[in-house]
Formats: structure tokens, C-alpha cells, sequence
């Protein structure tokens, strides 16, 4: 309960907004009153989405709609927003399966005809992942709560498509795709519990300026650690995780021109020769993380750090873990 798993659905009880332990969602979109809204999506860090009492996400009557809220974010400071989503389609609400707890694809939630499929509980709760506690309760002996530690598991969820293939749109990895970027590497034979504890909330641990991690990359890769780097890198208090896992990824905001988005990826790997991050079209993600996101993110105009060309990148990002490149 203390992670954002809970508020992936969150009920609207007699016109009062939802609560949550550090965001606010102070609006529904315009011309709505919470009395209007049934559920609300997200709302914890990122964005939100709304529900009227047909079960259908509110999306607006035509093209100029703007019906998602996003949060503020830190780390872009682009504000506060409301931005269009599927504005003046019609959206059934069909993300039960990742959003609640005990879902059944037939029927129709509180009687609502967009709600696709029924629960138990809106969010994910701990019985989606450790199943039914009620049973475990009567009889601990013979029915033990279920622990799952295999990424595969996570990855039920954390996932988009097909695992040879990581989606992308609009210049950024589309969200919830962990586990196809986990796929890309060798770090598919980690389980994700081995990095992640899923009882603890990533971003309340990082507002308390705690490891968010159970793990550090070092603890492995303690070779690459120690060996030298880049001088200006090491004032500047670079991390592992600021060029192996950049913010390739967009749930909310992100901003295409600085190669930084509002979440982190998995991919992890960098190609020192590679520039671009996505195929030709922008649908798809390569395997391995550019240059643009591994370096660019700091090294472009308007950037914390100088911008460099393509090859002086390279010549930096080739053989960087070896000692190679010593110069600021």
C-alpha cells in the first residue's frame, strides 16, 4: 500500500476527490464537477484520467479537448497541464486487467456499461500478486499465500506488445514497457525483486533522499566501478543509472528536443557507435541506448553540460569503462 500499485484505479465516494500520500488532483477536466466522475486513473506522481458514471474515460467532445492531467515533475519543471487524450473518441475503460485487483473480463463494473470486465478491488492490491488472503486465513496450512519472484510475473503488467519489441511514439519509449526492455539484455536473467523491493514506494524513498534500490549497480559490476572515468563526470556526481538507465521513457511529460522523458528505462546497454535510439518510422526502440539519450541528455544546447558532435561521443563513449577517456 505504501507503492503506486494501489492508485492505478481509484474510486470517487460521494463527489470527494481521492487521496493520496504526497499528489493531489485538484481539478476533473473542465466542465465536470466531481460529482460527475466515478474513478479516477492515476493521479499518483505522473498523470491522471477520468471516469464518468457511463464508465466511459472522459475524452471530450471534440479534437481540442484536454481531459488528462498531468502532475508537475521535478526533473522537466514544464508545470502543470492538461493535454487531450483520444480527445472526441469514445473510450471504454478496458485496463482492468493491469489496474485492479481480482478482475473478471465479463460484466460490467457498478453496472456501468464502458467499464469492460469486473474486480474485487480498484488498483493493484496484495492479493493480484500473493492471491487470496481470505482462504490463506482459514487455512494457512494448506493454502499458502503465493510469492512469485520471477520477472515474468512483473512482467505480466510491465509489458506492451511482444517481448522482441520495445513500442515507441512521439520521440520516447511508450510507458509500462520494463519488461521487453529487460528483454533487450542480459539483465533478463535478473528477477526484477532483485533490484526492486515491491512493498516500498520508489518515489516517496527518493523525496527522502533514500536508495530506492535494494541493490546498486556496483555490487556487480564493481570492475567498471573502480576503473577510470571521466573527470568532469566524477565532479559532477554522475551516476551509473544518469547514462545507463536516462530517461528514454514517456508516461506524462517529456521533452523530445533535451532526450529527456519522465521515467527511466531498462534497456541499460549503450552502443558507443549508436546515435539515433528508434527505427526509421519512430515506432520502435533499438536494443542497445543511444548516444542521443545516454550523453545527449546533458551534452545538447541549453543542456547542463557542453553539447559535442556525434563523433566526439563516440570518441568519448568507446572504450569509456577501460580508462580510455580522460578528457572533460
Amino acid at each position: 500500500m505504501k507503492s503506486g500499485h494501489p492508485y492505478k484505479l481509484n474510486k470517487v465516494v460521494d463527489g470527494q476527490p481521492p487521496e493520496y500520500p504526497f499528489t493531489e488532483v485538484p481539478n476533473p477536466p473542465e466542465g465536470y464537477t466531481w460529482d460527475d466522475i466515478s474513478y479516477v486513473i492515476g493521479g499518483y506522481n505522473w498523470k491522471a484520467r477520468f471516469i464518468g458514471h457511463d464508465g466511459f474515460i472522459i475524452t471530450g467532445a471534440d479534437e481540442n479537448a484536454t481531459t488528462q492531467y498531468n502532475l508537475y515533475n521535478a526533473d522537466l519543471d514544464m508545470g502543470t497541464n492538461w493535454v487531450g487524450y483520444h480527445p472526441g473518441e469514445e473510450k471504454p475503460y478496458n485496463c482492468g486487467t493491469c489496474h485492479t485487483t481480482g478482475y473478471n473480463p465479463e460484466g460490467h463494473q457498478d453496472g456501468m456499461e464502458g467499464m469492460i470486465g469486473t474486480w474485487t478491488e480498484p488498483g493493484i492490491r496484495c492479493e493480484e500478486c500473493h492471491g487470496p488472503g481470505s482462504l490463506h486465513v482459514e487455512n494457512p496450512y494448506n493454502w499458502q499465500m503465493k510469492v512469485d519472484r520471477d520477472a515474468a510475473a512483473c512482467g505480466d503488467c510491465h509489458f506492451r506488445g511482444t517481448q522482441e519489441e520495445v513500442n515507441a511514439s512521439g520521440g520516447f519509449i511508450r510507458h509500462h514497457e520494463q519488461y521487453e526492455e529487460l528483454f533487450q539484455s542480459k539483465h533478463i536473467t535478473l528477477d526484477c525483486v532483485t533490484c526492486h523491493d515491491p512493498h516500498t514506494g520508489v518515489v516517496q524513498l527518493r523525496k527522502e533522499g533514500l536508495q530506492t534500490t535494494r541493490t546498486s549497480c556496483e555490487n556487480c559490476h564493481f570492475q567498471n566501478a573502480e576503473t577510470q572515468k571521466n573527470a568532469a563526470h566524477i565532479e559532477n556526481n554522475v551516476e551509473c543509472i544518469d547514462c545507463h538507465m536516462p530517461r528514454i521513457v514517456k508516461s506524462a511529460l517529456g521533452n523530445a528536443e533535451m532526450f529527456t522523458g519522465d521515467i527511466r528505462s531498462h534497456l541499460m546497454a549503450i552502443d558507443p557507435m549508436q546515435v539515433g535510439q528508434f527505427s526509421e518510422d519512430g515506432k520502435v526502440a533499438l536494443s542497445q541506448i543511444s548516444l542521443d539519450f545516454a550523453c545527449r541528455h546533458c551534452h545538447v544546447d541549453g543542456g547542463v553540460a557542453p553539447a559535442k558532435t556525434d563523433e566526439e561521443l563516440q570518441a568519448m563513449a568507446i572504450g569509456y569503462h577501460e580508462g580510455l577517456s580522460e578528457t572533460p
